[in-house]
């Protein structure tokens, strides 16, 4: 009887042995290897994500780098140019001059502002093109009225002894037919061109450009010519 207990008690100790949990020393050291493996996996995961991050941002700064530096030509300075009013004096004996147009050009490494009269013998009017602050730039001549120029600085272009209309008597014939305002895209600095004044033989453009800039005013044949570079 003794030996059927000693084996009952034998069976029920190697059944307790082999279903008795584990301490709590092993059940911590399996924990912490756990989360050990769950923090290395996060962090490279996170390292991942940035390198790829890192990647596409340098990517997406090239990109308007290298457009700039395909549209924008390496321009040399504008030769003879400066920010210093140019004026020519017009000679009595020159007989009233018309402006027949207004063209404005993009030529490589500058823009062109260039006002063609009718042909007077190779006669050319007095002028004087040179910055004038916002408050002076945008008023129109005799009324004083404010006119809207586009641009944050603004080259103020007239002409004496010009006009834009042939006046016979009572008849009126315009030699300028053109916009009064003119816009383009296709300039790198110049924002907008504006007639705002035509007042006894004396004719006001400005020219609204996106900084101060250097430029040249010079006669060309039967034209005032405006470059800004």
């Amino acid at each position: 009887m003794s030996s059927v207990g000693e084996q009952a008690d034998g069976r029920s100790l190697r059944s307790m042995t082999w279903t008795q949990p584990r301490s709590s020393v092993d059940w911590m050291r399996g924990s912490l290897a756990r989360k050990m493996v769950r923090a290395a996996v996060a962090i490279a995961t996170a390292l991942l994500l940035v390198g790829c991050g890192s990647g596409n941002g340098s990517e997406e700064q090239a990109e308007p780098s290298a457009t700039r530096t395909a549209t924008t030509p390496d321009c040399p300075p504008l030769p003879g140019a400066s920010t210093e009013r140019k004026e020519r004096t017009e000679s009595a004996s020159v007989p009233t001059i018309f402006l027949t147009d207004v063209q404005v050009e993009a030529p490589e490494c500058s823009d062109r502002v260039a006002f063609t009269f009718r042909d007077h013998a190779g006669a050319l009017p007095g002028y004087t093109v040179s910055y004038e602050p916002e408050s002076t730039a945008k008023t129109e001549d005799a009324s004083g009225r404010r006119i809207e120029v586009a641009g944050t600085a603004f080259l103020v272009v007239r002409m004496m002894n010009v006009m834009t209309a042939e006046i016979s008597g009572d008849k009126v014939t315009p030699t300028y037919t053109g916009p009064r305002r003119i816009t383009t895209d296709e300039t790198r600095f110049v924002r907008e061109v504006v007639k705002t004044g035509d007042f006894e033989a004396v004719v006001t453009w400005v020219i609204g450009l996106d900084g101060k800039r250097p430029f040249t005013a010079a006669p060309s044949g039967a034209q005032l010519v405006v470059d800004v570079g």
